[in-house]
């Protein structure tokens, strides 16, 4: 699946300069093209892969490349100002190769948080290609203004795009750690499962190309019905079994390959979500086991999709295998679509809420009536 990323504010700027890095020493072919948005010109020069004619400074007249100081009206109204900028960059570059946008985000900032939703919306007011958001929320005690900037951009933000995959950084905190010194690691995590959804589908030979494929159809029909949602991932180091083991000892060999997908998927979905979520709310999911390709199990995977299929509330779960020749892993990744019940979100927008009328919100409430009372960019 072929993705022009673009990154919005620091946060998301860094994170798409990381993917072009990891994009271009993939073996798979190229399968990201990046932009970063501004409005402080240092974090756009200190960004080391996005191409210099890529990275987009906005409200130079206003705020003078000093960013808008985790002020996301401000971040949104320039964006809606400036928006014909980042268009024109992108009419220039080939997007009829590329099957989506995924615009990126720290939803408790300034800059990111307001342009994250004008972008999406522009995108698909023009283009036919899905647009699809990653928003990363704020650990909890980050402070309140982040907390109400992240309620605020979110409430824009999922009727502006095709779906939106959040994180929590809260979620990947160590005991005693602050966020700021964990924000490469959590980077890291979302670029390894975006990068293996979509470079699955991708290959350069035919020894790369999976038994059960996943192309650029499988994950936007996961996501067409949109809303909040979340992967997972976890992973297994195995044994490169020699042929003796293959040939001789086949159907415990089978047999253990089967139960270590299974195992692994039902760890990916339990607990290694980007949000933190109760996975049996999903409306949609999609599997795919990445590793060598003596350990990539057909009956595995069917094993792990009908588990999937029976334990979510909806019953479209897809699956396919990702063959990586030189890999001593075996992965998994799953997307999970539609979530239903999102703890971490709706503690965020209660919290906002009882801030705002000084009365607790009735716990009853679901995610679209708490958005209700949130204010609008």
């Amino acid at each position: 699946m072929k993705v022009l990323t673009i990154g919005l504010g620091q946060a998301g700027s860094k994170v798409a300069d990381l993917f072009l890095m990891e994009d271009r020493k993939s073996h798979a072919p190229h399968t990201f093209e990046c932009l970063a948005v501004n409005t402080a010109i240092s974090d756009l020069m200190g960004l080391q892969y996005i191409p210099q004619e890529d990275r987009i400074l906005l409200g130079e007249t206003e705020v003078k490349g000093h960013g808008v100081g985790a002020d996301n009206k401000k971040g949104a109204k320039i964006a809606e100002e400036e928006v014909e900028i980042i268009l024109n960059r992108i009419s220039h570059m080939n997007v009829s190769k590329m099957d989506a946008f995924l615009v990126i985000a720290g939803l408790g900032g300034g800059t990111g948080s307001g342009a994250i939703s004008v972008v999406a919306k522009h995108l698909k007011r023009i283009y036919d290609e899905p647009v699809y958001a990653i928003g990363i929320l704020p650990a909890e005690n980050e402070g309140d203004i982040y907390t109400l900037n992240s309620a605020r951009s979110l409430k824009a933000l999922l009727p502006s795009c095709d779906a939106v995959i959040l994180v929590d950084n809260g979620a990947f905190l160590r005991s005693g750690e602050s966020v700021r010194a964990a924000y490469d690691r959590i980077n890291e995590e979302i670029v390894k499962r975006i990068g293996i959804l979509c470079r699955a589908g991708e290959t350069r030979s035919r020894r790369q190309v999976g038994e059960m494929v996943v192309d650029a159809s499988e994950i936007i029909n996961t996501l067409r019905d949109g809303g909040v949602c979340s992967i997972g991932y976890a992973s297994e180091k195995v044994k490169r079994e020699g042929l003796f083991t293959r040939v001789f000892k086949k159907k415990q060999y089978e047999i253990g390959k089967a139960s270590r997908i299974l195992s692994v998927v039902k760890r990916a979905v339990k607990g290694r979500l980007l949000l933190p979520a109760d996975y049996r709310s999903a409306n949609k999911a999609l599997i795919i086991i990445a590793g060598p390709p003596e350990q990539l199990d057909r009956k595995g995977i069917e094993k792990a999709r009908e588990w999937l299929e029976t334990t979510i509330t909806g019953t479209e779960v897809r699956g396919g295998d990702y063959p990586l020749l030189k890999s001593s892993y075996v992965g998994c990744v799953v997307l999970l679509a539609g979530i239903g019940n999102a703890p971490r979100v709706k503690s965020m927008l209660e919290k906002v809420v009882q801030e705002k009328v000084g009365v607790e919100p009735q716990k009853e409430k679901d995610l679209e009536s708490l958005l209700g009372d949130i204010d609008t960019l």
